[in-house]
């Protein structure tokens, strides 16, 4: 017997949840001589749990992990688990390749049909599998009830069809936009839709899986279900800098067994170090290293900012103690503009809050009169933007900003930049500006500097624009002289300060 050995996920993030089934449908699992191994048991518990208002608490499961380790059985594992614990009417599996979604059918046919107490309850047919049709690329499974599980093979731009209860979308490195294109809207009238994404890592144009990777990462969508397998020290660890990962190398990262263990779960029971050895020095080092190692490769079109970082700048909880620095932008054609505010914190990192975002900009400098009362450090707009088209009306106003040239813009961008991926500074969560962060697009401004580009991005930026400006602004105003200390004798409490500071009890 196997050694159950378990090994905690790289990077997991969940629901809540009441309840779940995942300990019957492992039960079922037994009876089809398929039980579950540790990690499978977390995954099904997840998949398979239920929120307060009875149904299931995940929409999306994505699971990302080394080669032969957990997914395709597990996969197996959930769709006993629907057809013979939840009883889902319609169970669609699809893949990118045609001998990957025939195989996964004739491997759940064979585990229903060698376990008695699953198999009598296969529908009757006049062929010699009762419940199983295939042949010219054609597979199903369906029981006497009706209930069906259908596997197809995707198109390459094509998700249609594919609509059910429970969707199985395996060799998620593969999945397109427009695949969910065509998929999600299918499903928003089904009672209780889920959708699993199963791959090893995201290969350079894996956009879907990417952006499934950063949000499970940082925790950002509630109803996701996110377990990765993966290398905490990616694309680090070789003993030379420029290693080339050849199978010739001395001190690579690949042939460090240790790491191994770290993400490959299965390792020392059903695969074996041997294999791994093997498939090290049979494989091209950038297959093993992304199906084995689950090194990433980079995204082709890095555009916006990667959601994992942003989120670990997430404090829900940040207080600041500076007066504000407010940035002003606008969309094009005065579509919608945003007020964001830079402030310090006790710990010196910079706090950054949405104040206003809203559509049109009418409404803009009125708003920005009341902001007056935080007595701002400063004011910063960008002179050659849409919101330069407000400064008359700021000036009229007796609010004149902070312009940015061309140079400050690049160099804000890039200082910006910078403080996300090193986590430098912090935020409310804010949903607008997550969007904004993940989907702005970039454009050359000369010099080696670069802007966000409203033209290329799908999103509307303008709450980044302005946290990138307020950033920017917050580190080049003159610094606050701190405040006396109140007199000795002056009517306040011992350990009360004498002015509170607006922001920080008030809010915007």
């Amino acid at each position: 017997m196997l050694a159950r050995r378990r090994v905690d996920p790289t990077w997991l993030s969940h629901p809540d949840y009441v309840e779940t089934y995942g300990p019957e449908v492992a039960d079922i699992c037994a009876l089809a001589g398929f039980p579950p191994d540790p990690v499978q048991e977390l995954i099904l518990d997840l998949t398979f749990a239920i929120g307060p208002d009875g149904k299931s608490a995940a929409f999306e499961i994505d699971i990302i992990g080394p080669r032969q380790q957990f997914k395709t059985g597990v996969i197996k594992q959930m769709e006993l688990g629907w057809l013979f614990v939840t009883e889902e009417r319609l169970i669609v599996h699809s893949a990118h390749e045609l001998d990957t979604t025939a195989e996964a059918f004739r491997e759940l046919a064979d585990l229903i049909e060698s376990a008695p107490s699953l198999s009598k309850r296969l529908a009757p047919s006049r062929g010699e599998r009762p419940g199983i049709s295939e042949g010219n690329g054609r597979w199903a499974i369906e029981l006497t009830n009706g209930q069906r599980v259908k596997y197809k093979a995707r198109t390459k731009s094509s998700g249609r069809g594919l609509t059910g209860n429970k969707i199985v979308l395996d060799e998620a490195f593969a999945l397109q936009p427009t695949h969910m294109g065509a998929l999600l809207p299918t499903l928003a009238a089904v009672p209780d839709p889920q959708v699993v994404k199963a791959s090893s890592a995201g290969k350079a144009d894996s956009l879907v899986l990417h952006e499934a990777k950063d949000r499970g990462r940082a925790a950002l969508s509630p109803r996701q279900v996110y377990v990765e397998y993966g290398d905490l020290d990616a694309h680090k660890g070789c003993r030379d800098s420029d290693c080339d990962h050849a199978k010739t190398a001395r001190g690579c990262a690949f042939d460090d067994e240790e790491r191994w263990g770290r993400i490959m779960p299965a390792l020392h029971g059903r695969v074996t170090v041997e294999t791994v050895r093997s498939m090290r020095q049979s494989m091209p080092p950038e297959e093993f290293g992304r199906e084995f190692m689950v090194w990433w490769d980079d995204p082709e079109d890095e555009a916006g900012l990667p959601l994992e970082a942003w989120g670990l700048c997430a404090d829900v909880a940040s207080a600041p103690i500076s007066r504000p620095v407010f940035m002003i932008d606008a969309a094009p054609k005065s579509k919608s503009a945003a007020i964001v505010a830079a402030m310090l914190r006790p710990d010196g990192l910079i706090h950054l809050e949405v104040v206003d975002h809203r559509p049109g900009t009418a409404w803009l400098p009125g708003r920005a009169v009341q902001l007056l009362k935080h007595r701002p450090l400063d004011w910063v707009i960008d002179p050659g933007g849409p919101a330069g088209a407000l400064l008359p009306d700021l000036i009229t106003a007796k609010i004149e900003p902070r312009q940015m040239s061309t140079r400050d813009l690049g160099q804000a961008c890039e200082a910006f930049s910078a403080a996300v991926e090193n986590h430098g500074l912090r935020h409310l969560g804010d949903p607008v500006l997550a969007r904004a962060i993940r989907s702005a697009a970039r454009r050359d401004i000369g010099d080696g500097l670069w802007a966000w580009s409203r033209r290329r991005s799908d999103v509307d930026i303008t709450t980044l624009v302005g946290a990138t400006g307020a950033f920017w602004g917050l580190s080049v105003v003159p610094p606050e002289k701190p405040k006396p200390p109140p007199p000795v004798n002056a009517d306040v409490p011992l350990g009360v300060a004498s002015e509170t500071n607006d922001l920080a009890t008030a809010g915007f």
